[in-house]
């Protein structure tokens, strides 16, 4: 599922979807029965398990009953109001078709490097396949 995205008014962080707020007909759907203490459960589960898609992390909360599109929504609402959940709650990075938690500029960072590097792995392991199959007998 590709999530539609505008862009972030936090310019400091990509990837974090937020809600177009000229328009609000999402508005009735963020009707949630959130506590303080869900925040920080929701927050404490996410450093927990980053890197999740919205089905695994659906199928894996336990302490609230979420849908793929209303955990979206939910992700969304803490992106865009990231002032009322400032320290508790988000924001959170959509990247892949997979929700992050941003952690710290180092984290992200860090996220892209990680990135970066199963990137050129992949790469490096189709080019050994390439190398095998040139130097194998009988291709000469």
């Amino acid at each position: 599922m590709t999530l539609p995205q505008k862009k972030s008014t936090m310019s400091h962080l990509k990837n974090c979807p937020t809600f177009d707020t000229g328009n609000t007909k999402w508005v009735d759907k963020c009707n949630f029965d959130f506590t303080q203490e869900f925040y920080k459960t929701f927050q404490d589960f996410m450093f927990k398990n980053p890197g999740k898609t919205s089905k695994e992390l659906c199928d894996m909360i336990k302490f609230y009953d979420f849908t793929e599109e209303s955990i979206e929504i939910a992700f969304k609402m803490f992106n865009t109001w990231k002032n009322s959940f400032y320290g508790v709650c988000g924001p959170f990075i959509y990247k892949n078709d997979r929700w992050f938690p941003v952690y710290s500029k180092k984290y992200t960072d860090t996220v892209l490097l990680a990135e970066e590097n199963s990137q050129l792995r992949s790469r490096i392991d189709e080019l050994e396949a390439k190398l095998k199959k040139m130097e194998s007998p009988g291709s000469s």
